[in-house]
């Protein structure tokens, strides 16, 4: 009885002396400085030393009960001067966490760049931390950011595993964001307006500077500063754009009018840095620097190069899921080809076949084939047809809804000057509610552009050119038919407008705005 409670005693004593020597944990302001203000982040792992860090959730609208299912979407911007490296593509995205009945998967990207506080505690320096640690680090190499990934997940697996949400029971690691990650985060994620989501950078209103840490009188000048001094965006990430520039996973690849070209290059910093001037900073930029300093022979590691983590799960996460992969692939491989190259397979078949039960057999499945292809370019035009059709009844009320907010606007103002003449309570009651009616037009108007913007993203994208180009001409004849001439010409205009948009789809939304109150 005594040996149990010296052992007892002697396992007191041992945790006391590891609680005595374990470091006091690091205050909020050093790894999350927004909580301060009650925006706490939405997980926040331990780290060595004592120190944090901050994690933001970014939601990716797929279905989480399909394993093949992704977003797709449509990063870079159209302008042609950086062409090369920025030009719009396609891309897809899924995060790799799917909760138990959640409507779409997420994954997880670091709220603030890392800071030379959080770098001296993965590397094992355990100093009492102060102001300047709240910096972000700079001076990483490519080769740095993926050995510190290493470092912190190796750190979380032995020391806090019971702090990392699992998918399927698996463990997360760290690593490096891939290009859609980041810029699908920077630009404000599925938190965003769909028109605003396209524009050149995430705030409509308000100035860089709000935002960033730039080149710039009252900003950065050129040094690497603390996290978190700036405005956050949408989806509460910090430092976004400018400070550090932002080491990605991937190596650089040219775009070929969409495409990414064959020749992987070098290292991909995203976002600008303390140095970039206001003009070279927005959600598309991206920069290629050399794996390999060619004056040293050493991995580059430029002097504002830093790193903004992701929590990432892999695909494979269990044996039923690679089942449900393998059965879904399955299912879209078969009616891939059903849908298509099969007529001429069929063909071939039937000219060969000398069986004449068969070959009857043969040529029912082929003209079955056809029916079934037909049906399918008849429900693309359809579905072109409806789109045009309300686009341009969007684009009429749209146009009316301005009409009636400069009616408002110019009334208002006129009550406004009767009353600097003479002071009345009925005037300004009737200001009162000539303003809420302004605002009311105004959230209309904005309704109305989300969904004119929709119908020439569907249009641009989802339906081939030449099935809206025959919807356009059919659905043309019949309102001219039927006596609609004031639709018809709202018709041709909305679709004068459509080819711009089609040449610059990542218009912001008072572009947008500007391009469908065009006549």
């Amino acid at each position: 009885m005594l040996g149990r409670w010296a052992a007892a005693f002697s396992l007191l004593l041992a945790a006391a002396a590891a609680a005595q020597t374990a470091p006091p944990p690091w205050p909020v302001e050093l790894y999350d400085p927004a909580a301060e203000d009650g925006a706490a982040a939405d997980l926040v792992l331990p780290m060595p030393c004592g120190a944090s860090m901050a994690f933001q959730l970014v939601e990716v609208p797929s279905d989480p009960t399909d394993p093949l299912s992704d977003l797709r979407l449509r990063l870079g911007r159209s302008d042609p001067e950086k062409g090369f490296a920025e030009y719009l593509r396609p891309a897809w995205l899924r995060g790799g966490f799917r909760p138990d009945g959640a409507a779409s998967s997420h994954y997880f990207i670091a709220r603030y760049e890392l800071t030379a506080g959080q770098y001296r505690a993965l590397r094992g320096d355990c100093a009492a931390p102060g102001r300047a640690d709240r910096l972000a680090q700079g001076a990483l190499s490519w080769y740095d950011a993926v050995d510190l990934s290493r470092v912190y997940t190796e750190w979380l697996h032995a020391n806090a595993p019971e702090s990392l949400p699992r998918q399927d029971g698996a463990m997360p690691f760290l690593r490096l964001p891939t290009e859609a990650e980041w810029e699908f985060a920077a630009r404000g994620g599925a938190l965003i307006e769909a028109t605003q989501f396209a524009a050149q950078r995430f705030f409509p209103e308000g100035s860089l500077n709000d935002f960033a840490l730039y080149f710039a009188p009252g900003s950065s000048r050129g040094k690497i500063g603390p996290v978190g001094l700036r405005q956050p965006n949408p989806l509460g990430l910090f430092d976004i754009y400018g400070n550090a520039e932002e080491l990605m996973l991937e190596p650089f690849r040219l775009n070929i009018l969409g495409r990414e070209h064959g020749q992987a290059g070098g290292v991909v910093t995203r976002g600008g840095s303390a140095l970039s001037t206001e003009d070279q900073i927005y959600s598309a930029v991206r920069t290629e620097y050399p794996h390999f300093a060619p004056e040293t022979g050493r991995p580059l590691a430029g002097d504002l190069f830093g790193l903004r983590l992701v929590l990432a799960v892999h695909v494979a996460t269990s044996d039923a899921v690679v089942a449900a992969m393998q059965s879904r692939w399955i299912a879209l491989a078969n009616r891939s080809d059903a849908d298509a190259g099969q007529g001429a397979s069929l063909t071939e078949l039937i000219e060969a076949e000398l069986d004449p039960a068969r070959k009857a057999a043969l040529a029912g499945l082929q003209a079955e084939l056809r029916g079934a292809q037909e049906g399918v370019a008849r429900s693309l035009q359809q579905a072109a047809r409806s789109t045009l059709l309300a686009g341009a009844v969007f684009k009429s009320t749209l146009i009316d809804t301005e009409a009636e907010i400069g009616r408002i606007a110019s009334n208002i103002r006129m009550l406004v000057e009767l009353q600097q003449v003479a002071a009345d309570a009925q005037i300004t009651a009737q200001i009162s509610g000539l303003s809420n009616g302004l605002e009311r037009q105004r959230s209309r108007r904005a309704g109305f552009l989300l969904s004119v913007g929709s119908t020439f993203d569907t249009l641009s994208t989802d339906i081939p050119e030449a099935e809206s180009i025959a919807a356009y001409g059919q659905l043309r004849q019949e309102l001219l038919l039927s006596g609609e001439q004031d639709l018809v010409t709202v018709l041709d205009r909305y679709w004068r407008n459509l080819a711009q948009y089609r040449l610059r789809p990542d218009m912001d939304a008072a572009e947008l705005l500007s391009l469908v109150l065009q006549d």
